[in-house]
């Protein structure tokens, strides 16, 4: 199995560059339209999926998805539709067919029972085995749209973690899998553990703080990077907004506050201080571990680790991004050009372009 790092990666096509500027530049000559659609899971449960395309595109890509993390939706995730920061709507005008999922339990799906009245009735609701059913009925519904053609994957943070686990259940699922700011498992010494682990028991979720779902309020939401260079309050609102959104419940807090999962944390949790919780040996797609320099999410040892149990991948690349944060393709600049670039070259045919000479990612 073959290992690119690719810390010397650049992009050499002059064709490719002028269709991310065009892509990035949000050019008015673009006919975006979003369609928005549910697909069954199990029984009881509807899945929420956005389509966002370019009419107007002549050079078409493959269709990509955009899988949200533990928090929020997927709305809020890659499509804030101001200030020219939707992810989707520039991977649209990129070319490709782009899909947004909110899995249950979060955004415009269906909430599980898990999460409705007591939290502290059920147990840590979504768990990643819940979490694959619903991602394999989305890659499903996009397979059956885009017959034959390469599928494209991306999940952020634990939305990565979620279709590695589908991709190791379903091998062949997934063509193209950016590995995104994700957990991978063991080593221990995770930075957030502290935060959500029963007091002296590291790999225990912290059920009697949190419940089966957690809250969060627009303060919590955006603590972390509200102050980022070029974020702008039109954005912070709107983010919140689309966070807040999908929950009904939201406006009877005070402050006002969404529901989200605790399943998801109480598996981190397990993941880094025992093991991972899928076979990264079984996954077949070509995988981009692509990570943050500056992510207090992930760890270093999540790439080292990932990298030596894919064992069945088609290829593996490594990419790091030097100094960007957790949230990079949120942030205006040129981290969030950087990042485009790479997932974009990615995103054309599983690898990156290293025929240009060093980048400035050179270490």
């Amino acid at each position: 199995m073959p290992i690119r790092d690719s810390k010397t990666a650049i992009l050499s096509s002059a064709f490719f560059a002028g269709c991310m500027v065009t892509a990035l530049a949000g050019t008015a000559a673009a006919e975006v339209v979003r369609k928005d659609m549910t697909v069954s899971s199990v029984p009881g449960i509807d899945i929420f999926m956005r389509q966002v395309r370019d009419e107007d595109i002549e050079t078409r890509r493959g269709p990509v998805l955009l899988l949200h993390g533990a928090r929020v939706g997927g709305l809020a995730s890659f499509d804030v539709d101001v200030d020219q920061m939707s992810l989707a709507e520039d991977l649209a005008e990129a070319g490709h067919t782009v899909y947004i999922a909110d899995l249950r339990g979060y955004g415009r799906s269906s909430f599980p029972p898990e999460m409705e009245g007591d939290r502290f009735a059920f147990p840590p609701a979504v768990p990643t085995a819940e979490a694959v059913e619903d991602v394999k009925a989305v890659l499903d519904e996009v397979a059956r749209r885009h017959n034959g053609e390469a599928i494209g994957a991306m999940g952020w943070a634990t939305g990565s973690h979620w279709l590695a686990a589908t991709e190791a259940a379903y091998p062949g699922s997934i063509d193209y899998l950016i590995f995104y700011n994700s957990v991978y498992g063991g080593e221990g010494d995770w930075p957030l553990t502290e935060d959500f682990a029963a007091p002296g028991e590291p790999a225990t979720f912290n059920y009697d703080k949190f419940g089966a779902y957690r809250l969060s309020d627009a303060g919590s939401l955006v603590g972390r990077w509200m102050e980022a260079e070029g974020i702008s309050e039109v954005f912070i609102d709107r983010y919140v907004e689309l966070a807040m959104e999908g929950d009904p419940t939201a406006a009877e807090r005070d402050p006002p506050s969404f529901r989200h999962p605790s399943g998801p944390i109480a598996d981190t949790l397990k993941a880094v201080n025992e093991a991972p919780l899928y076979d990264a040996g079984r996954i077949r797609a070509n995988v981009l571990i692509l990570r943050s320099g500056e992510d207090f999410w992930s760890r270093p040892v999540d790439v080292e680790t990932m990298a030596r149990d894919l064992t069945a991948a088609g290829d593996v690349t490594l990419h790091e991004l030097p100094g960007a944060s957790h949230y990079v393709h949120l942030e205006p600049g040129e981290g969030r050009t950087s990042f485009f670039k790479v997932v974009t070259d990615y995103l054309a045919d599983g690898a990156l372009d290293e025929s240009g000479g060093p980048s400035s990612n050179e270490s």
